[in-house]
């Protein structure tokens, strides 16, 4: 998928520098791991933008990709190493022993992010969750000064609820000269307070529209895409398609889970209606959004109290015009109007899932009405241009906080960060 262009800079300017860092990024561009991080960076214009983030098998450990240099960073010795492989809580839940590799995570990022802070005079940087990236941007400020924003996505909010983890977290929450929750449900759960400015990880919708192009929904057919751990809800799914004739479903995306959603679909003697195609190409999923009747994110509230913030594949799959079903929870019931721009049914609920459904595949619902309507509202609130304006304003405003000699705010930009999409939960 080619880089948005909005907000990119003019050959010849001069921006300051940022160092982004972020414990999930893709191996290379549209290899089938979440790269929101990398579309951000690639949005922010008003930052010539380095990515630090572990190293990735068969990835270079420098590289630059659409103008953000990104690099890689060993972390344990290759042979074992695999705890940012995947997203790491359901990582250590499925392999706990992989704990052991969490201080050298953080020591690797820390020691290679201040290297980088200092190689190009950074002015910001820039956290993806607050551990381990939150913790690392706060040391990084205590040894140079340097500024730092910390983006929450979920799991950072939701889980590590013992009393060391909830004091480190509250410290770099403290210390941030802006928390950035991706919904209005963790600025609650966090206690941020109403002004607290939501930032969701949009798309760059224009293309995502223009390269889906004319959907050919095939009847019955769902589509699920996402990592799959207990939070996304696939068991739910399950269960629901088993009382739904004539529904197919594929799946996109692997994960600790897979054996036993497999066994599952066996057991429910769904062999013939369920596929399972694995971790696929952005070019593959967008493929499967064309091709979609809908697509059902049936998230739940995880092991440990683990949720969604807002996935990232809403917004994809409204950018294409896919008309949704989805858990009212977390982002997915701030982003979704029930019955105009996607259907709304109670997390955990096999039975109201069901029946949202056989609504879908039977045609008691308009799907194109509800396809266009999303399409629109994506445009207007999730589109990756805007986002990445309002995290140029945001981290502009942290950066001259610190030249100002001020101390971080305490969750809310310094300055005016000037309208910020889906502040307020949308």
């Amino acid at each position: 998928m080619p880089a948005p262009t909005a907000g990119r800079p003019r050959p010849g300017d001069i921006r300051p520098a940022a160092v982004v860092v972020a414990t999930t990024f893709p191996a290379h561009p549209g290899d089938g791991t979440p790269e929101f991080v990398l579309t951000l960076a690639r949005a922010i214009g008003a930052f010539d933008v380095t990515v630090v983030a572990p190293r990735m098998p068969g990835a270079p450990r420098r590289e630059e990709i659409d103008g953000v240099r990104v690099r890689r960073v060993a972390y344990f010795p290759s042979r074992w190493e695999g705890l940012a492989a995947d997203a790491i809580m359901p990582r250590l839940r499925a392999q706990p022993w992989r704990l052991v590799e969490a201080p050298f995570l953080t020591v690797a990022l820390l020691v290679a992010t201040w290297r980088e802070v200092r190689r190009c005079r950074a002015t910001v940087v820039s956290s993806h969750w607050i551990v381990p990236a939150g913790l690392v941007a706060l040391a990084v400020r205590a040894v140079t000064g340097v500024a730092y924003v910390v983006t929450i996505h979920g799991a950072d909010a939701y889980t590590l609820h013992g009393r060391l983890t909830r004091r480190l977290k509250r410290r770099v929450m403290s210390r941030a000269a802006a928390v950035l929750p991706v919904s209005a449900d963790i600025a609650r759960a966090l206690d941020l307070g109403a002004d607290a400015p939501v930032l969701r990880m949009g798309v760059d919708t224009r293309t995502i529209r223009a390269t889906v192009g004319e959907r050919s929904p095939e009847p019955g057919l769902l589509v699920c895409i996402g990592r799959l751990a207990d939070k996304k809800g696939v068991d739910v799914l399950v269960d629901a398609l088993a009382q739904v004739p004539g529904a197919r479903l594929e799946v996109i995306g692997d994960g600790p889970d897979r054996p036993a959603l497999e066994e599952r679909v066996r057991r429910a003697g769904l062999a013939g209606r369920v596929t399972f195609r694995g971790r696929r190409s952005k070019a593959d999923v967008l493929a499967a959004l064309g091709r979609a009747q809908a697509v059902v994110i049936p998230s739940k509230v995880g092991a440990g109290g683990d949720m969604e913030g807002t996935p990232v594949v809403l917004c994809e799959a409204m950018a294409a015009g896919v008309p949704v079903v989805a858990s009212e929870l977390g982002g997915l019931g701030e982003c979704l109007v029930d019955g105009k721009t996607g259907l709304l049914v109670p997390p955990g609920d096999a039975v109201a899932l069901a029946g949202a459904l056989r609504r879908v595949v039977g045609g008691d619902v308009d799907l194109d009405a509800m396809g266009r309507a999303a399409a629109e509202e994506a445009a207007r609130s999730l589109d990756i241009g805007e986002v990445g304006r309002a995290y140029g304003r945001i981290m502009t405003a942290a950066a001259n906080s610190r030249q100002a000699g001020e101390p971080g705010a305490s969750g809310l930009p310094a300055g005016d960060p000037g309208p910020v999409p889906g502040d307020g939960g949308g």
